[in-house]
């Protein structure tokens, strides 16, 4: 069986497009090696299917298995440089995504914003620094792709000082953060609008349901595009989270989310691991070949419709507590006011 530094090596070739293995033959051998070197995967998988002959047999590990008591990983415990957790309701134990080192990881941030032929502009962002930060896996996403920051250490939001900054900025920029981090603007701003150099671009990373706060995306989309005077087809969604190391994204309205060849998607029935007919919805599982030092098979807790080969996604199943970056800005807004 190969090593880590070997199948790193692999995933890495075929991120690049260099390499003659197919996605089927590599996914298949790096969840052979997980199921190898951590017995929580192990035990999972051999309960439902020991010896999957596709990706598509690879049955998902749920999200909640990154809160166990143990550490979902395929390395060695001592070889922990990074650690990423997850947001989560006040009292809940956070999920913990573990990485020996983030090569892979920010390799597939920046090819797949290569890709998806993602703008290349400045990126400003909503958000505190790495350096105050260092366990969000999102605002190291932003850092990868070259972030600025507009969020103090204590996390507070200065609209004041935010707008000003913007309304003084002659270039075009793409202004990210999480939905409730620009609801918050929205719904505090005294100014009618702050127009956004022409070309310029939001990115929001999701979760229109918070504990408190409940809104349509197209409400939402339409209130960013009259605020920041930008068409709504310049408003990206991108769909990831701290469990993966890839991303997906869809802009504007009614359109389905994409990435790159090194990811796939199922919807499926609740509980089964039968997908759906396409239009139907389901719950949404994740085959990221990228997270290597974990599961390469993640079930999600977010409802999507299947659209052939994409997903439309729908949002959190209701029955399921809320998560995710969303709910760490509304947490960390709301204890400010």
């Amino acid at each position: 069986m190969k090593s880590y530094e070997e199948l790193k090596e692999k995933i890495t070739l075929f991120i690049d497009e260099e390499s003659k293995e197919t996605f089927d033959e590599l996914i298949l051998e790096a969840h052979a090696f997980q199921k190898n070197n951590c017995e929580i995967l192990r035990k999972y998988s051999d309960l439902h299917c020991k010896s999957p002959s596709s990706w598509r047999e690879i049955v998902p590990i749920p999200t909640e298995a990154f809160k166990n008591t143990g550490k979902l990983i395929s390395f060695p415990e001592k070889n922990i440089t990074k650690t990423f957790l997850t947001s989560g309701t006040t009292g809940d134990k956070q999920g913990e995504h573990h990485f020996c080192d983030t090569s892979i990881y920010e390799k597939s941030i920046l090819a797949t914003w290569n890709i998806l032929n993602l703008p290349k502009l400045p990126l400003i962002c909503l958000t505190q620094s790495p350096q105050v930060n260092t366990t969000s896996s999102l605002i190291h996403m932003f850092n990868t792709l070259g972030g600025k920051y507009l969020i103090n250490s204590s996390g507070q939001i200065n609209i004041d000082k935010i707008n000003s900054f913007l309304t003084k900025i002659n270039h075009p920029i793409i202004l990210s953060g999480t939905a409730l981090a620009f609801l918050y603007l929205l719904q505090n701003s005294n100014q009618p609008e702050v127009k956004l150099p022409s070309g310029s671009w939001i990115l929001e990373t999701g979760g229109y349901k918070g504990k408190k706060t409940t809104i349509s995306k197209n409400s939402f989309y339409s209130k960013i595009s009259k605020i920041f005077c930008i068409p709504i087809d310049n408003i990206i969604n991108e769909y990831s989270m701290t469990e993966l190391s890839s991303q997906f994204y869809s802009n504007g309205l009614n359109r389905t989310h994409k990435s790159a060849h090194w990811l796939k998607t199922r919807v499926v029935i609740p509980g089964q691991n039968n997908e759906v007919r396409d239009g139907e919805k389901g719950l949404l599982a994740i085959y990221d070949l990228a997270n290597l030092g974990s599961s390469v098979a993640i079930m999600t807790g977010d409802v999507a419709i299947k659209r052939g080969e994409d997903f439309e996604l729908v949002g959190r199943d209701d029955k399921l507590p809320p998560r995710g970056c969303s709910l760490a800005a509304e947490e960390s807004i709301s204890s400010h006011n």
